[in-house]
């Protein structure tokens, strides 16, 4: 918000302004033209001058703001357009694609890890690069009950969020093995999946999410919802999973997509308490 004495500092150059030619033009009717000529050069100089050039810039940064504002007001009622409740996928799916999804949310443990573990789906994140979003790299992720858990990235912790390591908290033992691996592009993969897909917008605050049912018939929607972190909420409302905080707006997709607890307290019951 603009303090009253800011807002009416940022109009006073408008004001001078119109004055300045309400005074011209009234000195020229009058036929006092020598004056009028005086106000023009007065007010040519005044405008070369520093303050003039202040003047100048207090109108054109006013005149920029109310543009922009217009525009993020356009931007906001199309995001608006974007949405569609989420429903419930038509199968049972054994894998789940995280394609250009930002997973550095308020969630503590990695989103990959944590749904891993606790649906048993195998979980694939793709990272896009550029203004293009070309293809960078993918990784999947999969848990599984092993007595062996060595070699590579794999591990039987779940690792952290920045977030977490903000909290210094500690990556978490879990009762599986979570084997990660780097695999080739798998963007025109036709295994069954659920996928949820970010949708470039241009503006961080109208980013929308779609999530569909990728199948070798193509892909069915089950919904756009657009997650606003400033505001800690998910447009459209989801009904939340019990224990799943809606800031984590990463968990609270898949938990409603799947029907699945999905909270830092579900993933608790796979925790292994280990001896110093």
């Amino acid at each position: 918000m603009i303090p009253a004495a800011g807002f009416f500092l940022l109009l006073l150059p408008i004001w001078s302004i119109g004055v300045i030619c309400l005074l011209f033009f009234g000195l020229l009717i009058f036929g006092r033209i020598p004056y009028a000529i005086g106000v023009a050069m007065s007010a040519i100089a005044g405008a070369l001058s520093p303050l003039g050039t202040l003047s100048m810039w207090s109108v054109s940064a006013v005149s920029e703001g109310i543009k922009l504002g217009k525009l993020a007001r356009e931007l906001m009622e199309k995001c608006a357009t974007d949405y569609v409740p989420l429903k419930k996928p038509s199968a049972k799916y054994d894998l789940i694609v995280l394609d250009d999804i930002d997973t550095g949310g308020e969630q503590n443990y990695d989103v990959a890890d944590t749904v891993a573990v606790l649906t048993g789906m195998r979980v694939v994140t793709i990272t896009r690069v550029g203004l293009d979003f070309q293809f960078s790299e993918a990784w999947e992720t999969m848990a599984e009950h092993s007595n062996s858990c060595v070699g590579g990235r794999d591990s039987a912790k779940v690792r952290l969020t920045p977030r977490g390591s903000q909290r210094s908290m500690a990556p978490l033992v879990v009762d599986v093995c979570l084997r990660r691996t780097k695999i080739p592009d798998p963007s025109r993969n036709q295994t069954p999946a659920i996928v949820l897909r970010n949708i470039p917008s241009g503006a961080d605050y109208c980013r929308v999410t779609e999530v569909v049912e990728h199948m070798e018939s193509g892909d069915v929607e089950l919904g756009r919802v657009h997650p606003a972190s400033y505001q800690q909420r998910i447009y459209p409302n989801p009904v939340l999973p019990k224990d799943v905080p809606q800031d984590s707006w990463l968990l609270v997709l898949p938990s409603e997509v799947l029907r699945q607890d999905l909270s830092e307290k579900a993933l608790m019951a796979h925790a292994v308490t280990t001896k110093k």
